[in-house]
């Protein structure tokens, strides 16, 4: 029989009197697409770490090929043909790609014989058309996946590779080319171990799942015959199904009149879906006072935000895409990270939030209300998983003063269904408080399934989309609509 390509064995690993994996052992065989699963903070991204040397286990082994090894550096795993990439490749901006598959290796790459072979690397993982001499800072997100991936097949044969959260930010097409990329490295014999909370990625690619909970696999499965709903259920085998209930729709709080007429009322969650990176963040980041002019009245007053302060001031909160970078500040505790932004701040001539006291006491109703786990709230906002993270940064802009208009862009991604359903019921309880919640995403299924009707923005065209049976469907038909025929369709 085959040895299996990579093994944990009884790995444990503990961070002072946290237990982050709990005696975890796992076969992965050569070829084979496992999905690695998990709710935030169940341990998949130490398992990762432990496979690439950031992280040393406590106790147990890892087997590469039926060897037990010790890997304790990024180097070590390199050298094992081990070879992760983030969901944001660890490349320089202002480097050529050429220098960037070199760079930390000892070698300019400058070379005659080391072009040949960064060449070499980039073909045999989709980046044929590629120019060696490209800045990286040009690049689309795939493609600079497409990068990191060769980096690790260019010191030899690449055993293993470890994605995290690969499709996080692609559009459909690229995930869709980065599934096939997979798809022939694992037929090249390349274990390939897939981390996402997108589960129709999970079900497109993987042969096998590996479910984590609370550090110890909890589960494993092959992934055909599977539905996403079925593979939801063995994530969270306690949730309960959740029934859409629309919102009963207010006054106008938001009317547009361009460069589209649009309408948003008071206790109503409307999506404005488009393609990746397209429309319809545009429109939130004009709404929010980042960037862009529109048309628009704010409870029936002409608003022009030239800031993200003017737009706080009209009652206009706006939640960052991306989390980390724009949302949360790492170095800052949890109950900072949720009343920062108000600090100073006066709303009908008093002060938000002024005592401790009062802080504490609002803090620890979002921590029941939005079901945050982790922590206590002096701990450093880094210290929490990423769902919880999510929470935190949407208690910031929801609880300690209320929204009269409350813009999200894409505020379910990259968290684990137990997340995506807390935060849809607070979405959910701002509407019904009164907002105009507006949700700006590149998935119909995240629109899908927190929204009450919908508008689709592509190529300075729009259509609105009613709520149905089909909603999901009805939107991708209409996004279709509205992409000229030469165009492609990323999302």
């Amino acid at each position: 029989m085959t040895a299996p390509r990579l093994s944990f064995t009884d790995v444990t690993v503990d961070f002072g009197t946290t237990r982050a994996l709990d005696h975890v052992s796992v076969d992965l065989a050569p070829g084979e697409i496992v999905g690695l699963l998990g709710h935030n903070g169940a341990g998949k991204s130490t398992m990762l770490n432990v496979a690439t040397g950031a992280v040393s286990a406590t106790t147990g082994t890892l087997t590469i090929d039926g060897d037990d090894v010790q890997i304790t550096t990024p180097a070590d795993a390199h050298a094992h043909g081990i070879t992760v990439v983030h969901q944001s490749p660890a490349l320089a901006d202002n480097l050529s790609i050429v220098d960037n598959l070199y760079l930390g290796r000892g070698s300019t790459g400058r070379g005659t014989e080391a072009r040949d072979a960064a060449r070499t690397a980039l073909d045999e993982v989709g980046g044929s058309r590629l120019g060696l001499d490209t800045m990286v800072g040009v690049l689309s997100l795939g493609q600079r996946q497409i990068v990191d991936i060769a980096r690790g097949l260019l010191g030899g044969e690449m055993k293993v590779l470890l994605l995290d959260e690969p499709t996080a930010a692609l559009g459909q097409a690229e995930t869709d080319a980065l599934h096939e990329l997979i798809r022939e490295v694992s037929a090249r014999g390349t274990t390939v171990v897939y981390v996402s909370h997108r589960l129709p990625d999970i079900v497109d690619v993987c042969e096998r799942v590996v479910i984590l909970s609370n550090g110890a696999v909890a589960a494993q499965m092959p992934v055909e015959g599977l539905s996403t709903r079925e593979l939801a259920r063995a994530l969270a085998p306690d949730m309960k199904d959740e029934t859409f209930v629309a919102g009963t729709p207010g006054e106008i709080i938001v009317n547009v009149t361009a460069p589209h007429r649009m309408q948003f009322y008071a206790g109503e969650v409307v999506g404005v879906f488009g393609v990746a990176a397209g429309d319809q963040f545009a429109f939130l980041e004009a709404l929010a006072g980042v960037g862009g002019t529109l048309d628009v009245q704010v409870e029936g007053r002409d608003y022009a935000p030239r800031s993200p302060n003017d737009a706080i001031k009209a009652g206009v909160h706006s939640i960052a895409a991306d989390r980390d970078k724009d949302g949360l500040v790492p170095g800052m505790s949890a109950i900072d990270n949720v009343f920062g932004p108000w600090r100073g701040r006066r709303i009908a001539g008093k002060a938000v939030a002024e005592s401790r006291r009062q802080r504490t006491e609002v803090y620890s109703a979002i921590r029941s209300s939005l079901n945050v786990h982790g922590p206590g709230p002096a701990s450093p906002i880094a210290a929490f998983s990423g769902g919880n993270r999510q929470k935190h940064l949407i208690a910031a802009w929801m609880t300690p003063v209320a929204p009269t208009v409350l813009l999200m862009a894409q505020p379910t991604q990259g968290v684990d269904v137990g997340a995506k359903a807390d935060i849809r019921r607070a979405i959910r309880a701002a509407a019904d408080a009164g907002a105009a919640v507006i949700v700006a995403s590149a998935e119909s299924d995240e629109i899908a399934s927190i929204c009450d009707r919908s508008y689709v923005l592509s190529s300075g065209r729009m259509n609105e989309v009613a709520r149905s049976d089909h909603f999901d469907s009805d939107l991708l038909q209409s996004l279709l609509d509205l992409i000229p025929l030469k165009e492609e369709i990323p999302a």
